[in-house]
């Protein structure tokens, strides 16, 4: 009796592994392993948002480069202190790196371009809302993700860093 317990209970477990491998094993192929969210691994959600030098900047049309996005407001004392050191990374590192400001604006419009001009940054910045660092999980300034060519989130920084901690991750994607 005993034998013919275990003999079932090897036979179950058995057809149960392999209806669950089955049944994974086509839900996922031929599709992306990759999910979409706004965790590192994670391809980030897609945007279109208002430059603030006029037209639209779209996440998929920066799709083949690697891109630093940098949530930021001008109120903000660290956002203030980091933009400098993503003005020379954009710089250093044009060839391969897209950096893009995504300014959430609470003092307006006009004070994020101003604030922009004064300083002389020339990578693209966009004009965000609440609703957009919503969607995108962001719930401190400054908060800059690293993201592949392929828009899949490499790396996080949650609050100011000095430029060697974005450049190490920069050089290491970019593999230089």
């Amino acid at each position: 009796m005993r034998k013919t317990l275990k003999l079932i209970s090897i036979l179950i477990l058995g057809l149960a592994a392999g209806v669950l491998w089955g049944c994974g094993h086509e839900t996922h192929q031929g599709q992306d392993q990759t999910a979409t969210g706004t965790d590192v691994g994670q391809v980030l959600p897609g945007f279109t948002l208002e430059e603030v030098d006029g037209g639209q900047l779209s996440l998929a049309d920066l799709r083949g480069r690697a891109v630093l996005l940098d949530f930021w407001d001008t109120w903000c004392p660290p956002c203030r202190k980091a933009l400098p050191h993503l003005q020379e990374l954009s710089q250093e590192h044009q060839d391969g790196l897209q950096v893009v400001g995504i300014a959430l604006g609470q003092e307006g419009q006009a004070k994020v371009k101003s604030f922009i001009a004064a300083r002389g940054f020339t990578f693209p910045f966009v004009y965000g809302n609440v609703e957009v660092f919503q969607k995108f999980g962001i719930q401190s300034l400054p908060t800059t993700m690293l993201l592949d060519k392929d828009g899949v989130i490499v790396k996080k920084w949650i609050g100011g860093y000095p430029k060697g901690a974005y450049e190490e991750e920069i050089v290491k994607l970019l593999g230089e």
